[in-house]
C-alpha cells in the first residue's frame, strides 16, 4: 500500500482534527473560514482514501501475481521439512483448483491427504470412486477467506467471530445480576435468598450457505498469472452477503437472528423525522447505553446515512464526524462520529419513516458462529463440453446478539410521520 499516500491522509486528518480541537477549546463555532477549509479539506480527505482503496487493490493483485507466477519447490529452499508451510498449502491448493486431486502429482497428493479431507468424487453422472471431489480447505486458505470475508460484510467486522468444529448446537449462557442489590443484615440473622432467574441460555446453531455454481474456463485456470485469490474473493464475498443481510435485519425463522431483531428502542425521531436524525438524537441514543457497554461501542449505518450525520454539528457549529489519525499508520485510520468509531453496513435500512436506520453500543456482542468445515467442491466434468471447471463453496453459519438483560445494543428510528 502507498505510504506516501497514507501519510498525506494523516497529515490531513491531524489538520482537520487541530482545527476541531481549537475550536473546541475556545467554545466556539467554525468561523467563516473554518468554516470553507474543512469542507476543502473532507473533499481532499474523500479523495485519499479513494486513492488509498484502489492501491491497497493493486497491491493485492500484485501479491498475487507474483506468488502465482514465482518459482519455488514443494519442499521449500530449506528441504522437505519446509513443505509444510503456509505457501506450501497454497501451492497445493492452487495445484487442486486448477488440475483436481487426480491431476495432481504424488508427492502433492501426499501433502493433501495430510492437510485436507478428500471427499467423494462429485461428476455429472457418476459417483462414489476416490478423485477429483471436494476438499476442506487448508489452513492459509481458511485465513484468506476468513478476511474475504470481513471486507464483504459489516456485521464480520463487528461481530464476535466463534469458530466450531462442528456445527452441533451450541448454547451460550447469560448472567444478569445488574438488578440484584445488596442490603444491610443485622448482626446474627440470616441473608436474604435470591430468588430471582439472573441465568439465561441463547442457542447457536449451523445454518448451510452455498454458493451458486462458479464455471471457470480452462485458459483462464492455464494462465500463468492465475491466483486462487480470485475464487476466494468470489466465493466468500457471495457467502457474505448472504450471512451479513441476515446477521443484520434476518428474523431468526431458517436464518440468524440479526442483530436489528434483538436491539432495543434507544432514540425514536420526532414528528417529521422521517430521514434525518438531530444531534440531540445521536446523544440521545450514545447515553441510552449503560456506561458499562458504552467503552469500545460502535456505531453501525448505511453509508446515505452516514453521509446525513456527517452534515450534522453540535451545539457550538464544530461538525460531530472528525477524521481519526495516527503516525505509522498501515491501513485507513478510524474516523469518529462524537468520539465513537463506527462501521458502513449496506445491508442496514436507509433512513425512511419507522427505519432503524442506526444502531450503537457493544457490536461485538454480536456472536457469529462459523463451523470450521468449510468446504470447497470441484466439478470436474459438469461443464466439460464447455471446457470449463466449476466450484462451489459450502459454508455452515448462524448468529445472534448475546443480551443478558441489559441491552449493550441500542437503535434509532425515524418517525413513521
Amino acid at each position: 500500500m502507498d505510504k506516501k499516500l497514507q501519510e498525506r491522509r494523516a497529515a490531513l486528518a491531524k489538520q482537520m482534527r487541530d482545527l476541531h480541537t481549537l475550536a473546541e477549546k475556545e467554545s466556539r463555532s467554525f468561523t467563516s473560514d473554518e468554516d470553507s477549509a474543512w469542507a476543502k479539506m473532507e473533499a481532499d480527505l474523500d479523495d485519499l482514501d479513494k486513492q488509498i482503496q484502489r492501491s491497497g487493490k493493486l497491491h493485492a493483485l500484485d501479491l498475487d501475481l507474483g506468488s502465482s507466477t514465482g518459482v519455488r519447490s514443494l519442499a521449500g529452499d530449506d528441504g522437505a521439512g519446509a513443505a509444510d508451510d503456509e505457501l506450501s498449502h497454497s501451492t497445493i491448493f492452487r495445484s487442486f483448483l486448477m488440475n483436481g486431486i487426480s491431476g495432481m502429482s504424488s508427492q502433492e497428493q501426499g501433502i493433501a491427504r495430510r492437510y485436507m479431507d478428500q471427499s467423494k468424487e462429485l461428476r455429472a453422472f457418476a459417483a462414489g470412486s476416490a478423485g477429483a471431489g471436494g476438499v476442506t480447505v487448508p489452513p492459509d486458505f481458511l485465513k484468506k477467506l476468513e478476511i474475504a470475508l470481513k471486507a464483504f460484510g459489516g456485521m464480520l467486522n463487528v461481530a464476535e467471530i466463534m469458530p466450531t468444529d462442528t456445527g452441533a448446537v451450541l448454547p451460550m449462557p447469560t448472567f444478569n445480576y445488574t438488578n440484584v442489590l445488596a442490603t444491610i443484615i443485622g448482626e446474627g440473622q440470616s441473608s436474604n435468598t435470591d430468588n430471582s432467574t439472573p441465568f439465561g441460555v441463547a442457542n447457536l446453531g449451523a445454518y448451510t450457505y452455498r454458493t451458486p455454481i462458479l464455471p471457470i474456463s480452462y485458459e483462464f485456470l492455464q494462465d500463468s498469472a492465475f491466483g486462487e485469490q480470485y475464487i476466494i474473493d468470489a466465493l466468500a464475498g457471495s457467502i457474505a452477503r448472504g450471512y451479513n443481510a441476515h446477521a443484520t435485519t434476518g428474523d431468526g425463522v431458517g436464518k440468524p437472528r440479526g442483530i436489528l431483531l434483538d436491539a432495543a428502542a434507544g432514540k425514536v425521531g420526532s414528528t417529521g423525522q422521517t430521514n434525518i436524525v438531530t444531534y440531540d438524537d445521536v446523544i440521545d441514543l450514545i447515553h441510552s447505553i449503560d456506561p458499562a457497554y458504552r467503552v469500545g461501542s460502535k456505531f453501525m449505518l448505511h453509508d446515505s446515512s452516514l453521509k446525513v450525520l456527517r452534515k450534522l454539528k453540535d451545539t457550538t457549529g464544530r461538525p460531530i464526524w472528525t477524521p481519526g489519525y495516527e503516525s505509522g499508520i498501515t491501513g485507513l485510520a478510524p474516523d469518529s462520529l462524537c468520539g465513537y468509531g463506527y462501521e458502513i453496513n449496506q445491508d442496514m435500512p436507509v433512513m425512511a419513516a419507522n427505519a432503524k436506520s442506526i444502531i450503537f453500543g457493544a457490536l461485538n456482542k454480536y456472536k457469529a458462529r462459523i463451523v470450521r468445515g468449510t468446504s470447497v467442491l470441484r466439478l470436474t466434468e459438469r461443464y466439460a463440453e464447455n471446457l470449463q471447471v466449476a466450484f462451489l463453496l459450502f459454508a455452515r453459519m448462524d448468529g445472534r446478539l448475546l443480551d443478558a438483560g441489559a441491552n449493550p445494543v441500542k437503535y434509532y428510528a425515524n418517525s413513521a410521520t
